[in-house]
């Protein structure tokens, strides 16, 4: 009974076609991330809280990614099993590792040292815009193939279901919030500084969560098309 439960939970219809979709948007988060990183006008909150807190104890993103997650998910077991599928565990492992490998190629290629002149402000902005419209479209695109969600994203659901007399919308701002200010406070010990800007993570904060919903949207009346 509880075999044939995962099976159901993991492989959902048209796991054949969702599967390579989740797979590709993994990647592309990464590859975009890696460029809003090297662009540093802001990340994800996920991702401005792991990277200044990796920072601070000298790890990779990618290494503190697994271990944060690792917690979270320990939550996301025991209160929201529903929401773990293929997507939680490349989500969990992926994406930071992915960002990482990008950076390094990046800086191999000269391009974080040509970002960095100022002289090259308006291709900091014009990557920027490119990195964060795709990175939301990835983002959309891995939610609504429907196969588990990151653990990070898990929490805020779960603890909408305790006070569900709040709007989730608020509670996922407050939580990213959160998440921003445990980035802050790891970079007020840390000697390399803050990573990324806390504006703009502050501003995708509050425009990500709204953006990815009505790309995730449009995405699902136009191309996700899954007939249950």
């Amino acid at each position: 009974m509880i075999l044939n439960n995962l099976k159901k939970q993991f492989f959902t219809a048209h796991f054949a076609v969702k599967f390579p979709i989740m797979v590709l948007s993994i990647l592309g988060m990464g590859i975009f991330l890696s460029l809003l990183i090297e662009v540093n006008f802001g990340t994800d909150p996920c991702s401005f809280m792991n990277r200044n807190v990796a920072s601070r104890f000298g790890l990779t993103l990618g290494n503190l990614q697994v271990i944060a997650n690792a917690f979270m998910f320990v939550l996301s077991l025991i209160f929201a099993r529903n929401l773990i599928g293929f997507g939680t565990f490349f989500n969990w492992i992926c994406i930071g590792y992915i960002a990482d490998f990008f950076c390094a190629i990046w800086k191999r290629a000269g391009l974080h040292d040509f970002l960095m002149l100022s002289e090259n402000l308006n291709w900091r902005i014009i990557i920027f815009a490119f990195a964060i419209f795709f990175f939301v479209v990835t983002a959309a695109t891995y939610m609504n193939a429907e196969l588990g969600v990151a653990p990070y994203d898990a929490l805020p659901m779960i603890i909408s279901k305790w006070i569900s007399k709040v709007p989730f919308f608020i509670i996922r701002i407050c939580y990213d919030m959160l998440a921003i200010s445990i980035g802050l406070f790891a970079s007020l010990s840390n000697p390399k500084g803050m990573q990324g800007s806390l504006l703009g993570s502050i501003i995708l904060a509050l425009s990500i969560g709204p953006v990815v919903t009505i790309v995730g949207k449009w995405m699902r009346a136009h191309i996700l098309k899954f007939d249950e």
